[in-house]
């Protein structure tokens, strides 16, 4: 561990996402836990704010996350993964994003739409499929962004299936 990534532990960092025509999608609460290689992980607790804006204080319609989670960011991987306990359960979101890139003191990444959704002891569920084909067209995905977002897909699936990291901390 670096002495910068030392310094961060426990700072809030959190994860900016826009759509991929440059607009402001969400701002996702965290404090920073570490960073190995490409890998990064953030925690946030039930009651952290979640807005859509990049400024908590200027979205009115805030809403607090309900669980407390762990979120994975890559800097390598077209997605991103949080872990969180619900209702006696463990709960995987994915979101299928560009690499995460981090400057020190926030994470960014752009949505693509796609999302898996997995209950641990249930089948993974594909989600908003519509909105992925809709987006593609109308802010016009390279063809390499819509092979990346479909081959990321395939990558979680095949994890879940497997149980691999972190879908085995379940």
């Amino acid at each position: 561990m670096t002495d910068l990534t030392e310094s961060l532990i426990g700072r809030e960092t959190p994860l900016h996402i826009t759509k991929y025509d440059g607009s402001y999608h969400r701002r996702w609460p965290g404090r920073f836990v570490l960073q190995e290689g490409p890998l990064s992980l953030v925690s946030f607790a039930a009651g952290d704010v979640i807005a859509r804006t990049p400024v908590v204080a200027d979205d009115p319609a805030q809403s607090p996350s309900r669980w407390p989670g762990d979120l994975y960011l890559w800097d390598d991987r077209w997605y991103n993964v949080s872990r969180m306990p619900r209702g006696g359960r463990i709960w995987f979101y994915v979101n299928i994003a560009t690499p995460a890139e981090f400057d020190g003191a926030q994470f960014h990444c752009i949505d693509l739409d796609l999302d898996v959704s997995w209950f641990v002891g249930a089948e993974p569920q594909v989600l908003d499929e519509d909105e992925f084909l809709a987006h593609s067209e109308s802010m016009r995905y390279p063809a390499d962004v819509i092979e990346r977002a479909r081959a990321a897909v395939d990558e979680v699936l095949g994890l879940i299936g497997q149980r691999a990291f972190p879908f085995d901390r379940a």
